[in-house]
């Protein structure tokens, strides 16, 4: 079908949304496997080049930093090149900077390219929120959203997972291991930009019919039991959007930089990022050398323990995908399907993890940790969602100041996880004492979910 040729108006959709939910997805898993290889190799790695823990934390703290840095730009190449260029030119540039990453031969060569590979994935959560937004009913965010999630951690759980394998029964180098995991971000990036468009209007395979769907003029029959209804008509008083209607004039620039500075729902949002990130952080970069240290389980089978939490925490997400749009479905309700659910999956992740202080074997400890990244995946669409429906036409930069909010905590934290892992191993001190700091990092962010507010916009 020819984009010159306008299809029949009545003909079925043709479902390239769910084509490239698909690419967005597989660049989310992509971008973990290159992501978190450090987590799985920094023994290795302090080995090697003969740096401690909390050297490695401050390498872990230099991706966050540049990821931190260009958040915002991130999500401004979307908007000044369209996602086609943007997307596929920051996974190339960070795959390429992972091969750097593999031949760096000191602390501060790493260092530095770790940073510099932070600046270039900075691009992936703001872009891809933008084509989730241009490509994606409204109605079936959540859902779409948890996808993306989920294939984060199918990333996360397969780097650990298999890097850990490579490493201890392969016997393969971390270098090695770097190596592999770039071409993969290489492959995605030629291919996205092969097949993908930044408008769904300009895509020759997309007829009437689903573009309809993604504009949200029709109901997607075939996922929903209503009718579908905009998001302002059932929000209540309290919670109008602030969106610009026919009659109200474009906000200008200053306009919609006041309106972020003085949102309490994007405020709260970059609250609850800091933590749930700094939560999720020692599940990818910290459980891996925990295990070994305080458990003394060997590199092959720590890989398969971290696996269990990020499998459980895809479970979560995929559910709480599904549990965000049937509870705004059954509700009516923006606040109680985003910021609700957020909020009572982050407590039960809190006392999950307080449970596995107490656990007597390094399987249970993995098995509650596990219950708790289950209920910390479900949060993860929720927060999504709301970050799509505050930021309105201005989705790409919001969740890239979310997202800025979540690279501080890996800046601040990881580089203190790793001197605290230092100091238990000096003094034989409580392994518990990492635990409970997970505790009190997880009820904060349930805290914080309370003020999100999906209902105002900010543009």
């Amino acid at each position: 079908m020819s984009a010159a040729s306008p299809p029949l108006k009545h003909s079925a959709p043709t479902g390239v949304r769910y084509l490239v939910l698909g690419l967005v997805a597989f660049a989310a898993a992509s971008a973990y496997l290159t992501r978190y290889c450090v987590g799985a190799a920094n023994t290795s790695i302090a080995a090697e080049l003969k740096i401690t823990n909390e050297d490695i934390g401050v390498i872990l703290g230099a991706f966050n930093l540049g990821y931190l840095l260009f958040q915002v730009p991130g999500g401004w190449l979307g908007q000044r090149f369209g996602t086609r260029w943007a997307f596929a030119g920051v996974s190339f540039t960070w795959s390429m900077l992972t091969v750097v990453c593999a031949f760096a031969g000191t602390f501060a060569a790493l260092l530095g390219a770790r940073f510099a590979f932070g600046l270039a994935q900075a691009g992936l959560a703001p872009l891809a929120a933008q084509v989730l937004k241009d490509w994606i009913p409204e109605n079936r965010r959540g859902m779409a959203s948890s996808m993306v999630a989920a294939a984060m951690s199918v990333g996360g759980a397969a780097t650990l997972s298999v890097t850990g394998w490579m490493l201890g029964t392969q016997g393969l180098g971390w270098r090695a291991v770097f190596l592999i995991w770039s071409s993969v971000g290489i492959v995605w990036s030629l291919a996205f930009f092969t097949f993908f468009r930044t408008r769904p209007e300009d895509h020759s395979w997309v007829n009437q019919a689903e573009l309809d769907i993604i504009r949200g003029r029709t109901s997607d029959d075939s996922a929903v039991e209503t009718p579908f209804v905009e998001e302002a008509a059932i929000a209540p008083p309290d919670e109008a959007p602030l969106e610009a209607s026919p009659s109200t004039p474009s906000l200008t620039r200053m306009q919609i930089g006041w309106r972020m500075l003085t949102s309490v729902g994007l405020w709260a949002l970059c609250v609850q990022s800091f933590f749930r990130t700094a939560g999720f952080e020692f599940y990818v970069n910290w459980l891996f050398s925990y295990l070994e240290f305080a458990w003394k389980v060997p590199k092959s089978q720590a890989g398969q323990l971290t696996n269990i939490p990020l499998i459980a925490y895809v479970v979560g997400a995929l559910i709480g995908g599904v549990l965000v749009d049937k509870v705004r479905q059954w509700t009516g309700n923006a606040w109680l399907s985003r910021s609700g659910t957020a909020t009572g999956s982050l407590l039960l992740c809190m006392l999950l993890t307080w449970a596995a202080a107490g656990a007597g074997s390094v399987m249970q400890l993995s098995v509650i940790l596990a219950a708790g990244a289950f209920f910390s995946g479900v949060a993860s669409p929720a927060v999504w969602a709301a970050t799509i429906d505050i930021g309105g036409s201005q989705t790409a930069v919001t969740l890239g100041i979310m997202n800025m909010a979540g690279c501080l905590a890996g800046v601040v934290v990881n580089p203190y996880v790793g001197s605290m892992l230092d100091r238990i191993l000096k003094t034989n001190g409580n392994w518990n004492d990492v635990i409970l700091l997970h505790v009190a990092i997880y009820a904060a962010a349930a805290v914080a979910s309370l003020f999100v507010l999906p209902g105002r916009r900010i543009a």
